[in-house]
């Protein structure tokens, strides 16, 4: 497990996104927005969707500077196999240059998410459960779980306000 991120007030905090899922959009909409007032800076950047050699070289210089320029990383969601896979890959990144950070993803992938990390070497990793099904819900109502879910992905995170 990585260390812990301290005071949120002042750091940088990258959201990883991707290309699947509109409620982790409103997701990390709303966690930006709290950790804005809380003095973070929100950085949010969107993983490509992977399908090729050129995608993945694209990708991963994108996905080196986003490391570069946070000092606190959010990866996420964990909400299907593929997508699964590419933010554990990411959040193990961020683990190795020893940035802080913790993964999110719905509980019933909480199993895939603890295997894939498992084999790399990061069993104890960070994880934020969201509830399942996240997506399809009435963006209102993902929203609200977004807030209601912020002071305990801080904890998880072991930041403080």
């Amino acid at each position: 497990m990585c260390r812990p991120p301290g005071p949120i007030r002042g750091k940088v905090v990258g959201l990883r996104r991707d290309n699947f899922w509109v409620s982790w959009d409103y997701v990390t909409d709303e966690w930006a927005r709290l950790l804005a007032q809380d003095g973070a800076q929100p950085v949010i950047w969107r993983a490509p969707i992977g399908k090729g050699d050129k995608e993945v070289v694209v990708g991963g210089e994108e996905y080196e500077k986003f490391l570069e320029q946070i000092d606190v990383a959010v990866m996420g969601l964990c909400n299907c196999g593929s997508c699964t896979i590419w933010a554990v890959h990411d959040t193990v990144g961020a683990l190795r240059r020893d940035i802080p950070t913790v993964t999110v993803c719905t509980e019933h992938f909480e199993p895939l998410v603890r295997m894939l990390a498992s084999q790399r070497g990061y069993a104890n990793l960070r994880l934020k459960l969201l509830p399942y099904p996240l997506e399809g819900r009435a963006e209102s109502e993902v929203r609200e779980i977004a807030r209601e879910h912020y002071g305990t992905l801080l904890e998880t995170l072991g930041a403080v306000r």
